[in-house]
């Protein structure tokens, strides 16, 4: 393991908490305040740089070969797409 492997997992990882909060509304400081837009643009600019040091350390050419970080990828990708409508969703049953 080298340095930029660590720093692209805590930064991937750092990601999913800033984009959930941001998407559920939640007051939760981040580097761009507490707002949540301010969350979500944190958290997609720390995936951004995380993709930026994995071509750096490996090259993006060579993503499929590392299943972890594409599984963390996934996941908060499909977060993007489907988060708010199954909150709105579970939100709206509980009521």
């Amino acid at each position: 393991m080298n340095i930029l492997d660590f720093i692209c997992g805590g930064l991937l990882m750092n990601a999913m908490p800033h984009f959930i909060f941001g998407i559920a509304n939640i007051r939760f400081l981040g580097m761009f305040g507490f707002s949540p837009k301010g969350n979500i643009l944190y958290a997609l600019a720390q995936f951004a740089l995380c993709l930026v040091l994995f071509h750096l350390s490996h090259g993006i050419q060579t993503i499929l070969d590392h299943g972890i970080f594409l599984g963390a990828a996934a996941v908060l990708f499909f977060f993007l797409i489907f988060g708010k409508p199954v909150m709105r969703y579970y939100q709206k049953k509980q009521h």
